[in-house]
């Protein structure tokens, strides 16, 4: 009798390495898809209603780094100085969230404020001064290098008794998902990062070496990147700093750009959704130190408004969408890339509205020479389409970054201007990062509104200081790196 034929197909139970590969990619992907759109913890995405505020009760803070006539550095810096002195009159609270607080440099080997130190100082001076007092300070794993490296000036806060927490990045959405997911479903699971290792610190070639498994936390991409400072003033009153500054030594002479608001209405809205980020951190949260917020404010000519994670984006477009004809748009920049962003832009001056962004070149990382990605390719495209209504002049840095994420739209009688940590990237704007910005309408003419025109002036005409350069000057029309850009927003694969 002739030999039956064996069958071809595979009649195991999964123990070939044919199905254990498939059943590999179908959990990867499901792990993929879940965690790239997976709903936000409460508390996030936060856009918060608008509060009645006087206009002196706001200050626009700015740090300016440039050179002058004969090519010598030109420093003023204020955010950080009203930072501490907000520290140093608090009785009540300080709760600072804020997203690279280090003493690395990188390779930057020019002179530094030695930020970190001095706002430890201050944090454990005001945690001592009052016994009731709550001090907290939350912060990202990018500041223990994801695990691997214990620096002393969180030690010291710790041993001060004060509440640090350690965002939980795990419970965000991923921004890399091709290669969050693979991390998920393996070394995530191998033992947490300890300190000490065998492969160099990431962000720098003399700092303490760390573990594989801080790399490998390393390249999922994603933060907690705000930067926030609520606290009261010793005097009842209670007031926030939202800010595109990092408590950074390396970061000290980067040009930034915040607003300080005295408002308990507005500080409500900092509390709930710092709350927000203690909860999703496991955290305690302390009981609410707040007073009730008054019902009016005098004289109260603006309203501010918290925005937090997409609501930024929300809030943009929104804004970006009614500019037109006789209107203006001011925007200044870190990173912008995202496409949404650039469509509304581009729309807005099809419109008739004028706009004028500066950008940084995207050259300077802390010692480390870039190579123009992202802005230098998102440039093209808005002087390529914005019909002769957009122009950009690029900000001409010297080793350190021009570092604010600010728009403001501006129409016969209203100025909007939304700012704070938010990078205009996708990993910034679309429910990725933890982020938070302050929308803020007043007047036009008002002192806010006047104070960032004066700023965002002097930058653009050069008044007194050189700041900005044309935009032929880092034009790129590479094909490949606009190629590399694009693929690099839309999947994460990258560092914007």
């Amino acid at each position: 009798m002739a030999e039956r034929k064996r069958s071809r197909g595979c009649s195991c139970c999964g123990g070939c390495p044919g199905c254990l590969l498939t059943l590999a990619l179908i959990l990867w992907a499901l792990v993929f898809l879940w965690h790239a759109n997976k709903p936000l913890p409460a508390g996030l995405g936060m856009e918060g209603a608008s509060v009645a505020v006087s206009a002196s009760d706001i200050s626009i803070l700015t740090d300016v780094t440039a050179i002058d006539g004969q090519g010598q550095p030109v420093i003023t810096q204020t955010i950080f100085d009203h930072m501490l002195a907000r520290i140093g009159t608090a009785r009540k609270l300080v709760l600072l969230d804020n997203f690279f607080f280090s003493t690395i440099t990188g390779n930057d080997d020019g002179p530094h404020r030695h930020l970190c130190s001095e706002l430890t100082a201050a944090l454990v001076s005001a945690n001592g001064r009052y016994p009731y007092m709550i001090v907290v300070v939350i912060t990202d794993p990018i500041n223990t290098v994801y695990g691997g490296h214990q620096p002393p000036h969180l030690q010291a806060l710790r041993e001060a008794g004060i509440n640090l927490i350690m965002t939980d990045l795990k419970k965000l959405r991923d921004s890399n998902p091709a290669y969050s997911a693979w991390w998920r479903m393996g070394p995530r699971w191998l033992g947490r990062p300890a300190p000490g290792g065998r492969f160099p610190n990431p962000f720098s070639a003399d700092g303490a070496r760390v573990g594989i498994r801080s790399w490998l936390s390393l390249l999922n991409f994603k933060a907690n990147h705000r930067k926030v400072l609520l606290t009261d003033d010793g005097e009842g009153n209670w007031g926030v700093i939202v800010s595109s500054l990092n408590a950074h030594d390396g970061s000290s002479r980067h040009s930034n750009l915040a607003v300080e608001i005295t408002s308990t209405a507005l500080a409500h809205q900092v509390w709930q959704s710092e709350a927000a980020v203690l909860a999703l951190s496991g955290a305690e949260i302390p009981a609410l130190p707040l007073p009730t917020p008054p019902g009016t404010t005098e004289d109260a000519s603006c309203e501010a408004s918290l925005l937090t994670e997409r609501a930024i984006l929300d809030s943009i477009l929104a804004e970006l969408g009614r500019a037109g004809q006789a209107d203006s748009v001011d925007g200044a920049f870190f990173y912008l890339s995202h496409r949404g962003v650039r469509r509304a832009l581009i729309e807005a001056a099809e419109r008739g509205a004028v706009i004028r962004l500066i950008l940084d070149p995207s050259k300077d990382a802390f010692g480390r020479t870039k190579n123009g990605i992202p802005n230098r390719q998102a440039a093209l495209d808005l002087m390529t389409h914005g019909q002769g209504q957009i122009t950009v002049r690029w900000y001409d840095t010297h080793g350190e970054q021009f570092h604010p994420k600010m728009i403001v739209i501006r129409n016969a009688t209203e100025s909007t201007v939304i700012m704070g940590s938010a990078n205009m990237t996708r990993r910034n704007l679309d429910d990725f990062n933890l982020e938070a910005d302050v929308r803020l309408r007043c007047p036009i003419g008002s002192p806010p509104d006047a104070e960032l025109q004066q700023w965002f002036d002097r930058l653009w005409f050069n008044e007194g200081i050189h700041a900005t350069v044309d935009f032929e000057t880092f034009e790129d029309r590479s094909v490949l790196r606009r190629v590399q850009a694009d693929v690099q927003e839309r999947t994460g694969m990258g560092t914007f």
